[in-house]
C-alpha cells in the first residue's frame, strides 16, 4: 500500500505540474487536482494505517514512516496546497475513517495560505473553521499544528517578503489557536518551537530556500509528535 501511495504522488506530482496554473485555465487545473484526489482517495480504502499527516509540502517532505516505523501512517501531503486545498481533498480522509482504520490526524497547513497574493484571514478563518468541522464529524482525534514562520536569513527570500509572511503567519497562528480551542482540539505549537522571538524560522532548521524544513527541523518536528503518535 505504502509503494501504491508512493507512486501514486510522483505521479501525481507530474501532472499538476505538467498542467501548471500557468499554462492552463485555473478550471482546467482544479479539474485535473479534483481527479487526481478522487484517484487518491479511492486508493487509499482499507489502507493499513491508522495515523494520517495532511497538509502541504512540509509534510509530504517528512518521512513519517521512518521517523515512526512501529508506527502505522500515511503521509497525505501536497506541495502549494493551501486550507482549501485539504477540503477539497477530505474524500481522503473519509476514506480512511470510514473504509479503513484511522484513527487520528495531524493537521499542519496554512503556510501557502499566508504566502499567497490572495491572503485574507477572513477567508482563512472560514475555511479553516469548515476543515476542523469536517474531521470533527468523522470522530477523529486531530492535532493542529500551528504554522512555522520563513525566514531570509542565509536564504532566498527576501527581508521584505519575510516580514509579509511573517506577519501574516502569526495573523494565521492566533485563528489557529483559537479554533483548536474551540473545537476542544489539541494544539501542538510548532512556530513556537522553531521561530525565532521575530517570528522568522531558525536559520539551522530551515533548506535554503528559507522555507521548507531541513532534518533538523524534520527531526524536531519528529521528537515533539512523538508522544501523541505513540497513543496510537
Amino acid at each position: 500500500m505504502k509503494r501504491c501511495i508512493l507512486i501514486f504522488l510522483a505521479l501525481a506530482a507530474v501532472c499538476l505540474v505538467g498542467c501548471s496554473q500557468d499554462k492552463v485555465s485555473m478550471e482546467t487545473y482544479n479539474g485535473m487536482y479534483d481527479h487526481l484526489s478522487q484517484v487518491w482517495a479511492m486508493s487509499l480504502s482499507h489502507a493499513d494505517a491508522n495515523i494520517a499527516f495532511f497538509g502541504d509540502s512540509r509534510v509530504i517532505g517528512a518521512d513519517w514512516n521512518s521517523a515512526y516505523p512501529d508506527s502505522k501512517v500515511v503521509n497525505l501531503g501536497i506541495g502549494g496546497d493551501k486550507v482549501d486545498n485539504l477540503l477539497r481533498r477530505m474524500g481522503q480522509i473519509r476514506a480512511l475513517a470510514l473504509d479503513g482504520q484511522l484513527e487520528c490526524v495531524f493537521l499542519a497547513i496554512g503556510g501557502n495560505d499566508c504566502m499567497s497574493s490572495s491572503y485574507d484571514i477572513r477567508v482563512f478563518r472560514e475555511e479553516y473553521d469548515r476543515l476542523l468541522t469536517e474531521l470533527e464529524d468523522l470522530g477523529l482525534t486531530v492535532y493542529v499544528n500551528t504554522v512555522a514562520g520563513i525566514t531570509d536569513e542565509g536564504t532566498s527570500v527576501s527581508a521584505r517578503t519575510a516580514r509579509t509572511v511573517n506577519s501574516r503567519m502569526n495573523e494565521a497562528n492566533a485563528v489557529i489557536k483559537e479554533l483548536a480551542s474551540a473545537h476542544s482540539m489539541t494544539l501542538i505549537d510548532m512556530a513556537a518551537l522553531m521561530n525565532n522571538p521575530d517570528g522568522r524560522l531558525r536559520k539551522e532548521l530551515c533548506t535554503p530556500d528559507g522555507v521548507h524544513f531541513s532534518e533538523a527541523g524534520n527531526s524536531l518536528w519528529f521528537e515533539t509528535l512523538r508522544p501523541y503518535v505513540e497513543e496510537f
